[in-house]
């Protein structure tokens, strides 16, 4: 700022007012000095006319013979450019929070007592706190000193009737805050207003203002108040808002390509998020939410959280086991017979995550065969390689490698060669190893001809083990 000789003003008989910025009482003081323009002004006085500096006007103003509670009301109000961020009192915003170029008003306020309050210049403010009726804009900038009439000659000052009787609970903290700088008590007591309007502005978008919920990226019309009550829930309850949210707007073939692309806005990497504690809660339940309605990814990287969905990744740790395990488990029993085998056939929900937990508790080895079966295991696995059952690779546990079967699938084999009805033993009567000597083939063979229907067990012993029970 250039070395003024005199005072800015020949008079200050206006006084400046509680969350009045210094730019407003510089304005009024144009006006009042009879000029019309407070760029043309404040160059001839050697301060930056065309771009307002709130801290400039603010060094200009403390010239005046004002008293201390005065200097101090001005300060408390105005802006004060602190690297990334306005400091406004005891208050911290960032600098796109804040807007200058156009002026906003309450014409209620402006009837009332004619000066700016700083809360209307926060981008994210839509109304007036006080008398719930929205900002009003008149088109004009800072260059215009008056508070009465408009550039066209309009009325700033005709009160208007409010129509919408909602709460306005983020409009009364910020008036609470700016204009009577005290902080409300609750659970952003201790937080700064810009980290509470930077996920605020950001969830706004996800609800219009006639309260439908609509994808982000096509809201023109955002609900500031419903971005702050969505700040303001519990977290189950911000988890059930956001899974309704992706059931009312994301396609369901969408939700089963992953959080981020059911998510087109997603919380990547927003100026503001950094060590934002309400954003980082927020975005927890955003990650729950869709849970339970999409499946995460193998991409997803989120925080802790009861997730309902797994990667094979995951799985596979969790078993101990390789991952081709995990998926010759789900393609053996066929577990997602319509899922394509891309990055969709990697996510895993919560129902299908039960089914391979519970086939991989039902896995036997092939030694383990034997006490079920009661044939040597090389006879067992001639009738899977026949198709009579199934094996899984690459479910290697506890150090033992080979092939896995299902228990169950072992004892219906089994239970199902034991119930065909004897054709009655006769003195020629055989046990299995016996008549499989003396037709020259293996045990195995003689099996997969019964399991085929073309021989007929002549009788069978339930008292005998498995399939030491069949005589031919």
């Amino acid at each position: 700022m250039n070395a003024m000789t005199k005072l800015p003003f020949s008079r200050w008989r206006l006084r400046p007012q509680v969350a009045e910025p210094a730019y407003s009482y510089f304005a009024r003081l144009v006006a009042d000095e009879g000029h019309s323009s407070v760029t043309v002004y404040a160059n001839e006085i050697g301060l930056n006319g065309r771009n307002i500096v709130p801290e400039e006007m603010l060094e200009a103003l403390l010239k005046l013979p004002l008293s201390d509670t005065e200097k101090g009301t001005l300060r408390a109000a105005t802006p004060l450019l602190r690297g990334e961020h306005y400091h406004i009192g005891n208050e911290r915003l960032r600098v796109r929070h804040l807007s200058f170029k156009t002026r906003r008003y309450c014409p209620n306020c402006l009837a009332e007592a004619p000066y700016h309050r700083i809360h209307w210049d926060v981008v994210a403010a839509t109304h007036c706190a006080v008398h719930r009726v929205p900002l009003a804009a008149g088109g004009m900038g800072w260059w215009w000193p008056h508070f009465d009439m408009t550039p066209k000659g309009e009325s700033m000052r005709t009160p208007i009737t409010s129509t919408d009787h909602r709460e306005l609970p983020f409009h009364e903290l910020l008036r609470t805050r700016l204009e009577l700088g005290q902080r409300e008590v609750g659970p952003f007591e201790s937080c700064d207003l810009g980290d509470i309007i930077a996920p605020l502005r950001h969830y706004a978008r996800y609800k219009d203002t006639d309260g439908t919920l609509v994808d982000p990226l096509r809201n023109e019309l955002p609900d500031v108040e419903a971005g702050f009550a969505l700040l303001s829930m519990p977290h189950e309850q911000r988890v059930t808002w956001f899974s309704d949210w992706y059931k009312a707007v994301v396609p369901p073939e969408t939700l089963l390509r992953g959080f981020f692309a059911s998510t087109a806005v997603a919380t990547r990497h927003h100026q503001g998020r950094i060590g934002n504690e309400i954003w980082d809660g927020i975005e927890q339940a955003q990650y729950e939410g869709f849970a339970r309605v999409g499946v995460l990814g193998r991409m997803y990287t989120g925080g802790k959280m009861n997730r309902r969905d797994r990667n094979m990744k995951e799985i596979a740790s969790e078993f101990g086991v390789p991952v081709k395990g995990i998926r010759s488990l789900i393609r053996t029993r066929d577990i997602l017979p319509d899922r394509v085998w891309d990055k969709r056939a990697l996510v895993i929900d919560e129902a299908t995550y039960a089914k391979i937990k519970a086939y991989s508790d039902d896995l036997i080895t092939l030694p383990e065969t034997i006490s079920i079966t009661g044939v040597p295991a090389h006879i067992f696995r001639q009738l899977v390689k026949q198709g009579f059952a199934r094996e899984i690779l690459g479910m290697t546990t506890g150090g033992t490698w080979g092939p896995r079967y299902l228990a169950t699938e072992v004892r219906q084999l089994v239970d199902r060669l034991r119930s065909i009805s004897p054709t009655g033993a006769t003195a020629g009567t055989r046990t299995l190893n016996g008549y499989a000597r003396q037709q020259g083939c293996s045990e195995g063979e003689i099996l997969a001809r019964t399991l085929r229907g073309e021989l007929i067990p002549a009788a069978v012993d339930k008292s005998r083990t498995g399939l030491r029970a069949l005589y031919y």
